[in-house]
């Protein structure tokens, strides 16, 4: 069978092609060779039964696109036309689950159904659209409780507690909450404590066992098996959270936004590979990995390195770079707010992934761009937003009751003096409060003679409404000066099937990549945030996205944040009242 290019741009291509012009001949057959690669990729949808049982391959669809984030759940619309054979089972989503697997170069995503329109348009064609929604959604219905073994009418622990590497915590509490579902823990007592008139639900998982066993295979694996890192190899950073019926999908969402964990969930079907010795899964499974894509390694790989991350992280986000003599003496790269320490063993090993913008050429006395597989790209530079800054807004409270205990000693004094009374000793309270040291100042002195003396952005004010000179004030005047430093962010796209790095293969979604710019004088590192899709009549794409435009969160935000759930971990594990 002989493949044809259908595309609006090729008569302009063959005739760039005929121009004689050495430079337009090669770019004009560079886009021909992509756009038939493009063309050329075949995207396949198939519907199946609540049991992931194929009833059978969309085939003539209008459209299917669709998009792939990181830590979050996988969206895509599925648009098909009037009359298709596929409808009446899409349409029983009311009543199930229905089932969606997409698979393209590099990507295969399992989908469920989660609304089913039919429409008539202006044009009088009715359009069937299909809303479909990754199986990661499973994590946004995994409520963690506080203590999961226990019946829901015993919940003796305000809150659950993880302390451990990062990877373990996210697989723990999945584990866990899935657990408690799957195999029926409590089932019996947490409905009849409820007074749930339905004494079906006392055994529930029971009956749907022995109903569904021989779809299902092993109940306690069902739907959802959680391959675990292991606590004593896990090198991921040192974490700490409590937590309070918040969905496993949200405290992902929260608490990965400043680490380089990806989570995943897929379909394992039978005869895929096994996803780890323990498994021995037999029937359709979902299957959630956690994997640390930061790029950071340590001497020991093992749970060692992770405390080892979480001390040069420490001292790197009190101190910056001032160690860096010492621990970093040859000045390896890492990206903004990634603190190493080569000299322990702690290193970052840069990614195998790397684009260059393109650079602007003269051939042929034109001025043209060099070649880049690069779709799109956006670097902003942002201006630093003030050289001096002021925290605070209220006294230290001591200050403020003991200038009140003074004005009572004063009017206490007078009255026994003078032979009065009647004036009550806390006329005065309030008086002169937060007038005396309400606020902290700190100049930036190297960026105040970096900026000049003309830059309008001065001095800035940040509220705390609490008082400064404590430690915790010390935390926010470092994420002040971070968030008002100059810096870079960038947002790029290429191709995922036919450029020089292959979908599935070179790089995998949350995984880093690096952008090369400025003339390859300056690097910018960030993870793969988005994959999108789209197949049509005319189109077929598959885009990767590098970075999300948004400044780098420094790493005393984590510091400060896990001290505070440390502290409230050890109140609630001694079950101190909350105030």
């Amino acid at each position: 069978m002989t493949a044809v290019l259908d595309h609006p741009k090729l008569p302009f291509w063959t005739k760039e092609l005929d121009s004689g012009v050495a430079w337009r001949q090669a770019e004009a057959a560079k886009n021909i060779a992509d756009a038939f690669s493009s063309s050329n990729t075949d995207v396949k949808v198939t519907v199946c039964d609540a049991f992931w049982n194929e009833i059978g391959p969309a085939g003539n669809y209008i459209e299917v696109s669709g998009t792939i984030p990181r830590n979050a759940a996988p969206q895509a619309t599925l648009k098909l036309p009037e009359n298709h054979w596929l409808d009446p089972y899409l349409s029983q989503c009311e009543n199930t689950m229905v089932g969606v697997i997409i698979e393209t170069d590099g990507i295969s995503e399992a989908f469920y159904v989660k609304r089913h329109r039919e429409k008539l348009d202006e044009d009088g064609k009715v359009t069937l659209t299909s809303e479909l929604v990754g199986i990661w959604d499973i994590l946004n219905y995994l409520p963690i409780w506080p203590s999961w073994y226990l019946p829901i009418a015993t919940q003796p622990f305000s809150h659950a507690i993880y302390f451990s590497p990062l990877c373990s915590v996210i697989e723990a509490m999945a584990a866990q909450q899935s657990f408690r579902i799957q195999s029926g823990l409590n089932e019996f007592l947490n409905n009849a404590l409820s007074l749930n008139p339905d004494v079906r639900t006392y055994i529930g998982t029971m009956l749907q066992a022995i109903k569904n066993d021989a779809q299902t295979g092993s109940v306690l694996k069902t739907p959802l098996y959680v391959v675990r890192t292991g606590v004593l190899t896990d090198s991921s950073p040192l974490f700490c959270r409590t937590v309070r019926m918040e969905t496993v999908g949200q405290v992902i969402a929260d608490i990965t936004k400043a680490y380089g964990v990806d989570v995943r969930v897929y379909l394992w079907r039978p005869g895929m590979e096994q996803p780890d010795k323990y498994a021995n899964l037999t029937h359709p499974t979902y299957v959630m990995t956690v994997k640390d894509r930061s790029q950071i390694e340590g001497p020991t790989k093992t749970v060692l390195d992770s405390a080892l991350r979480f001390l040069v992280d420490t001292q790197g986000s009190l101190l910056g770079k001032t160690l860096d003599p010492l621990l970093n003496p040859n000045g390896e790269y890492a990206p903004e707010g990634v603190y190493i320490a080569p000299t322990l063993g702690l290193v970052f090993v840069p990614p195998y992934a790397q684009l260059e913008t393109p650079d602007t050429i003269v051939a042929d006395g034109e001025v043209i761009r060099s070649k880049s597989a690069l779709m799109t790209y956006e670097i902003v530079r942002s201006t630093p937003l003030g050289w001096q800054h002021i925290i605070g807004g209220k006294s230290p409270k001591w200050l403020n009751d003991l200038m009140n205990a003074f004005y009572s000693f004063v009017i206490d004094a007078a009255q026994i003096i003078l032979g009065f009374t009647g004036v009550p000793s806390n006329l005065l309270d309030g008086f002169l409060n937060d007038a005396f040291f309400a606020f902290q100042l700190i100049q930036h002195y190297s960026r105040r003679d970096d900026v000049g003396p003309y830059h309008p952005a001065i001095e800035v004010f940040t509220p705390t409404n609490s008082s400064p000179y404590n430690i915790e004030a010390l935390f926010q005047l470092i994420q002040v000066l971070w968030d008002s430093r100059g810096y870079t962010t960038a947002v790029a796209t290429f191709r995922g099937q036919n450029g020089p790095f292959k979908l599935g293969r070179d790089i995998f979604p949350g995984a880093l990549m690096s952008l090369v710019y400025a003339s390859r004088t300056k690097v910018f590192t960030d993870h793969i945030e988005l994959v999108s899709f789209k197949s049509n009549r005319t189109s077929r794409e598959l885009t990767v996205q590098i970075g999300d435009g948004k400044p780098i969160q420094h790493p005393i935000v984590e510091l400060k944040r896990n001290v505070s759930e440390v502290i409230a971990a050890v109140n609630i594990a001694t079950l101190a009242p909350s105030s």
